[in-house]
């Protein structure tokens, strides 16, 4: 068989040629590459998911995504995809009171457990 060369692709653009002075440039650079707005309240809730969560659950759970109105979390544990379950109606009055322009409807979560090979 013929070895085929394969180029990586990066549909981003590139970081700044020059190294970054400080590491909130390089933050920056990051994150706008990536298209992350900090200022926006739903990346907020994504942030700060473990003031809305409490820690011990947030060390366990990450959010995936917010889409109309519905946030995904993604837990490693059936126990804790239930916990959140039962608290949803909760954690969303904790979400609302800090961003109350959020319109954030309901929780929904699912399980994905490590895999050991």
């Amino acid at each position: 068989m013929a070895d085929r060369k394969y180029k990586k692709i990066d549909n981003y653009k590139a970081l700044a040629s020059e190294d970054p002075v400080s590491g909130s440039v390089f933050l920056d650079q990051v994150l706008e590459r990536f298209d992350i707005d900090l200022k926006n309240p739903v990346t907020q809730i994504i942030v700060r998911w473990k003031d809305f969560a409490g820690s011990a659950i947030a060390e366990h759970s990450v959010c995936e995504k917010y889409s109309d109105g519905v946030l995904y979390i993604i837990c490693d544990h059936p126990s804790r995809t239930s916990y959140i379950r039962m608290n949803s109606s909760e954690i969303i009055k904790r979400i609302k009171g800090v961003y109350p322009e959020v319109d954030l409807k309901k929780i929904v979560t699912r399980t994905r457990t490590r895999r050991t090979t």
